[in-house]
C-alpha cells in the first residue's frame, strides 16, 4: 500500500508499506513530479533520507478529483489511486494481515 502527496508546486513525498507475516516494511521516497499532457514523470530524489537517482514514468488512462488510473511505462502495470483525507494514516500490518 501507498500513500502519496504530491504538491502542486511539483515536490512530492510518497509512504510505501509492504506486511510480510504481520511485519511492516516501511519505504519513503521524496522527490519532483511533472505532468505534460497524459505524462506523469516522477523523479525520485531520495529514499528514506538518504540521495537516490531514479525516474519513473507513466501513462494516465484517466483522472477525476477523486481517482486516477495509471500505467507505468516501464512494465505495462496499471495502478488505481484515490484521494483520501489529509489526515488518513496507512493501518498497521497487523489490522490488515
Amino acid at each position: 500500500m501507498w500513500i502519496a502527496h504530491m504538491n502542486s508546486n511539483g515536490v512530492f513525498a510518497a509512504q510505501f508499506r509492504s506486511c510480510v507475516k504481520g511485519k511492516e516494511f516501511n519505504e519513503v521516497e521524496a522527490g519532483r513530479w511533472r505532468l505534460e499532457g497524459d505524462t506523469e514523470t516522477v523523479n525520485i530524489q531520495q529514499v528514506n533520507g538518504k540521495p537516490f537517482t531514479r525516474e519513473d514514468v507513466y501513462k494516465i488512462l484517466s483522472h477525476d478529483n477523486q481517482k486516477q488510473v495509471y500505467r507505468y511505462l516501464r512494465d505495462g502495470f496499471v495502478f488505481t489511486s484515490h484521494r483520501v483525507d489529509s489526515k488518513f494514516e496507512m493501518p498497521s500490518c497487523e489490522a490488515i494481515s
